[in-house]
């Protein structure tokens, strides 16, 4: 479809690759990608996506204009640093939008939660970029890898050539957190996204993330989050998404 529309458009790569064209500019959208298009835009598909593309389309107007300088740009074109993080936003987000809770403007506070997440990832990424690559090159790697194997502050150190004292300071120091506590932060984050989107039981996801038997994924899960996986699981049955 070739269209103009007059609000603004959030898009969010979940799998295979979305072919857009944007005011005459070719763009692909890919797994972790997100994609702004503002209010005028001229876009359409110029090719066809493998079957089993999958991604986030919101459709939003700020409820009035931006006054001051922001404190956070988005890039319109970029790729988030912590995937998961942010597809547990916009999971939240289409349950809202689906009434899946009684306050009439969940969908507001959700959408504007994923955008200010949006703002501090691609922020800190950049920075990160600029200030060590090396670190860059270590978070993709744990993302790629947190859920296949364990992994250690030495493993994680040996990766890059850093000591493994040094990188425990730099890490906390730069993300707040320790580097292990990120790991698990992802293993957590990937759970609640297969609880939510997906039909896999309890022991596959345990499997999917690395968390052991499904009775100490359950017990880790619910001291992680207050609930059980089935009980998460339940508390997004109302959102309904597109198959096309």
């Amino acid at each position: 479809m070739d269209r103009i529309i007059e609000d603004h458009e959030l898009m969010i790569g979940v799998s295979g690759v979305v072919f857009l064209e944007v005011d005459g500019r070719l763009l692909e959208l890919r797994e972790s990608d997100i994609l702004i298009l503002f209010p005028g835009q001229r876009h359409r598909g110029y090719k066809l996506s493998a079957p089993g593309v999958s991604f986030y389309w919101f459709h939003f107007d700020p409820a009035e204009p931006p006054s001051g300088e922001p404190q956070s740009l988005i890039p319109r074109h970029a790729r988030c640093s912590f995937p998961s993080r942010v597809h547990i936003l916009a999971r939240q987000l289409l349950h809202a939008a689906s009434g899946g809770y009684a306050i009439a403007a969940a969908g507001d506070y959700f959408l504007t939660s994923l955008l200010i997440e949006l703002g501090e990832q691609l922020h800190d990424s950049a920075g990160l970029q600029e200030t060590d690559p090396r670190l860059a090159e270590l978070l993709a790697w744990i993302r790629l890898h947190a859920h296949e194997r364990p992994i250690s502050l030495e493993s994680a150190a040996s990766r890059i050539g850093y000591n493994k004292d040094y990188l425990a300071r730099l890490f906390k120091r730069k993300f707040g957190v320790s580097l292990l506590a990120y790991v698990h932060a992802l293993k957590l984050d990937a759970s609640k996204n297969l609880l939510a989107g997906s039909r896999l039981g309890v022991k596959e996801v345990a499997e999917k993330v690395g968390a052991g038997d499904d009775k100490q994924f359950s017990k880790w899960f619910k001291k992680k989050t207050g609930l059980t996986p089935t009980a998460y699981r339940l508390s997004f049955s109302g959102t309904t998404l597109n198959n096309r």
